[in-house]
């Protein structure tokens, strides 16, 4: 026998499992499935209203306190409490580093430690670690010493940092870690936040690539490539909002002026992408995979097919380097068959984990 129950707007009897009555349309579930829009509003504004009283509980704390005027960094404090993960990128000064850690070293190592963060501070000795790598310590009045190490690589003033006088103010950003009161910054740049995001030195040379470059250019004088006919950048470049245009716009000027490449725009297919270029007044359709950040080395290679047809002495030349475990380099050298050859045989015994320089494509498919 079917377990029946009476619906709740008109008295019908109605079957236990039933969802809305048949004589009367009313929903016969309960408050919560029947009301869940308004269940999910209600929840909703009482955060709002958790969050507001935490709010008012700390200003009504600062104003209680022995002075009523309370500093930027409290409101930042405060914020960052109650939206942890949402607030400004941090910033910090080297004797508020320090005081931190003076006061709460194990609270200061899981807010800073392997993060990075903006950090100003005054110049208390400068110290040339080889020929990439500067270190710099900061004035802290505390136990706990702050050193910020700068890389050539990422440093246009790197030269001019060397220079810096004692005492004088910078700002850096960089990758915090510590050794028992020794802080110490990695990867650092010159400049705050802004500068940290803007720095642009994609397509600048590899330090690796360019001392083999000179090495193999003292041993054998014949050879004519230049840095400056070498350009380097991270293989998923497309990811960081470069463009194809910007890539031929560079690959214009390493070829010093000999090759005139105009971008005219890029199209989308299903499997494909087609960047429209202009070689030496020539229009030219490249086909390109799909793939939206990697940078497709075909561009290369179908370019060089326009170069060809017009018997050029020199052409572009690609090859892969890997630099670190998520991280490889692009580089394209504008340069002759003959020079291309003789850095293959130093590059084939060199310890870089670097391809061949190739100027067309030999296992991949187009």
């Amino acid at each position: 026998m079917k377990k029946e129950k009476i619906c709740r707007q008109c008295g019908e009897k109605i079957e236990k499992n039933t969802k809305k009555c048949l004589k009367c349309g009313a929903d016969q579930g309960n408050f919560f499935s029947r009301h869940q829009g308004f269940i999910i509003v209600m929840v909703f504004f009482i955060l709002i209203c958790i969050a507001i009283g935490l709010i008012f509980n700390k200003l009504n704390h600062i104003n209680n306190s022995d002075s009523a005027i309370y500093t930027q960094s409290e409101f930042e404090s405060m914020w960052g409490n109650l939206f942890d993960g949402f607030g400004e990128d941090p910033c910090i000064t080297a004797y508020e580093l320090a005081d931190e850690y003076e006061n709460d070293q194990d609270d200061a190592d899981e807010t800073y430690i392997d993060t990075y963060i903006e950090v100003k501070g005054d110049i208390e000795s400068i110290e040339k670690i080889d020929y990439r790598t500067v270190k710099v310590s900061l004035k802290t009045e505390s136990d706990y010493k702050l050193d910020c190490y700068f890389d050539r690589d990422y440093n246009e003033k790197f030269e001019e940092l060397e220079n810096y006088s004692l005492g004088r103010e910078i700002t850096t950003v960089g990758a915090l870690t510590r050794k028992n009161k020794q802080l110490k910054l990695e990867d650092c740049i010159l400049g705050d936040w802004e500068v940290y995001y803007s720095f642009d030195n994609t397509f600048n040379i590899d330090i690796d690539l360019g001392d083999l470059l000179e090495d193999i250019k003292d041993k054998d004088k014949s050879i004519e490539l230049k840095e400056d006919n070498i350009m380097s950048f991270d293989s998923d470049i497309l990811e960081y909002g470069y463009t194809y245009e910007d890539i031929v716009s560079n690959m214009n000027d390493i070829s010093d002026g000999e090759v005139d490449i105009s971008y005219i725009g890029e199209s989308n297919k299903l499997t494909e992408k087609v960047v429209q270029l202009e070689i030496n007044s020539q229009e030219v359709n490249v086909k390109l995979s799909k793939d939206t950040s990697m940078f497709d080395e075909n561009l290369v290679y179908l370019i060089n097919k326009e170069l060809e047809k017009s018997n050029s002495n020199k052409m572009f030349y690609y090859s892969y380097m890997d630099y670190d475990v998520d991280f490889g380099i692009a580089n394209i050298a504008y340069s002759t068959e003959d020079d291309i050859n003789k850095i293959n045989e130093v590059l084939n015994d060199s310890d870089l984990e670097m391809d061949p320089f190739e100027k067309e494509v030999s296992t991949k498919s187009l």
